[in-house]
């Protein structure tokens, strides 16, 4: 016999007549979610029992379609299904990165096994569910669960027991005779005067009405043309809603600067900014015991203790002043007595030209 199954979209039956009957297009099996199912729980949970916090089993991990999240059951009495709907509740408050909620995960306890099973909201081979939890409740090694894809069915010209096709006739009959008006073998139709319509999910939205094809002459053809020229797999016109420009153009560097975390930093025409590195500081226990050598430079004494490496605002170390002119630190006894020991040397020199001098005149008189 031949099946008929039923679907969305027009098809015209196998050996059925155009004019009196006219079926719609086979249809797959429907896609199955994912389910887990658990082994039996050590204790009968038909049985009032306590939810503790001890060895963690109130706690529960659930990924679901790949989102992961932790659960926890509040402390209390429950039996299997009271338990069962606590999960539930909580599985399905568990949000994607976006915020947004999953849903759709339904939990039962089976008495008669004294397990829990989990299904998923969702069907397809993406849809799948992992469970873990305390061994008390045959949670501790669950299989993930995945679901099925569909499996697609395609009409066949049924045949008896002698090969001879068979046919369903206008009264319901099967028959090996074809009867009258028709129409060879079987082909979607999807019309709506000429124009197609689908939803976002794919469902056709058109009329789905069947088209009557007068029975032609043997050596005469029906001549089809279907303009595809008009169809769009968008559910609406595209256009541009925004555009984000993160780009830049070619710049050369215009400076540099040091922020007070002692980040240095290039700056470029283009306006960007782009870090280079970063200043040390060195700290020292007793910082009066450093010694002053000038051009505001310090060294190490044994005074002041070795030096601490850190970096800028962090805790012990001050923050860089970029542009500022520091306080001299320039030991003005020391320099008191070079410029004594200086302003002696240049009157011995200058006593000594003088001297030169006077002997050089005294031989030029002898001379003369």
């Amino acid at each position: 016999a031949t099946d008929f199954f039923g679907g969305d979209n027009n098809l015209l039956g196998v050996g059925v007549t155009k004019t009196n009957a006219i079926t719609t297009a086979a249809k797959g099996l429907a896609a199955q979610p994912a389910q887990a199912v658990g082994a039996s729980a050590t204790e009968d949970l038909t049985q009032v029992f306590r939810l503790t916090t001890q060895g963690n089993e109130n706690i529960f991990n659930v990924s679901v379609n790949g989102i992961a999240g932790v659960i926890e059951i509040p402390q209390g009495f429950y039996v299997g299904t009271t338990l069962a709907e606590a999960l539930q509740q909580r599985i399905n408050q568990i949000e994607d990165t976006t915020g947004n909620v999953g849903g759709g995960i339904t939990v039962k306890y089976d008495s008669t096994t004294n397990n829990f099973t989990f299904t998923n909201g969702t069907t397809g081979r993406d849809s799948t569910i992992k469970v873990r939890g305390s061994n008390k409740f045959g949670l501790d090694d669950v299989d993930l669960g995945v679901g099925s894809v569909p499996q697609i069915y395609n009409l066949q010209q049924a045949t008896n027991s002698d090969g001879l096709n068979l046919f369903v006739d206008a009264s319901g009959n099967k028959v090996t005779t074809p009867p009258a008006n028709l129409v060879d073998g079987f082909f979607p139709l999807y019309i709506d005067e000429g124009e197609l319509t689908f939803d976002k999910s794919g469902r056709i939205l058109s009329p789905k009405q069947g088209v009557h094809y007068e029975k032609q002459e043997a050596g005469f053809s029906i001549d089809l043309d279907i303009d595809f020229t008009k169809s769009t797999q968008l559910a609406q016109p595209f256009f541009v809603s925004t555009v984000n420009q993160d780009g830049f153009t070619s710049g050369r560097l215009d400076g540099l600067e040091v922020d007070a975390n002692g980040t240095v930093r290039a700056n470029y025409t283009n306006g960007q900014n782009n870090p280079l590195g970063k200043l040390v500081l060195a700290n020292f226990n007793n910082q009066n015991g450093l010694k002053q050598i000038g051009n505001a430079t310090y060294v190490e004494t044994a005074v002041s203790g070795t030096a601490t490496v850190g970096e800028a605002g962090a805790e012990g170390f001050g923050t860089v002043l970029s542009g500022s002119l520091e306080r001299s630190n320039v030991d003005i006894t020391e320099e008191l007595v070079n410029l004594i020991t200086a302003q002696r040397n240049f009157q011995a020199n200058a006593k000594s030209i003088e001297t030169t001098a006077a002997t050089t005149q005294a031989i030029v008189n002898i001379r003369m």
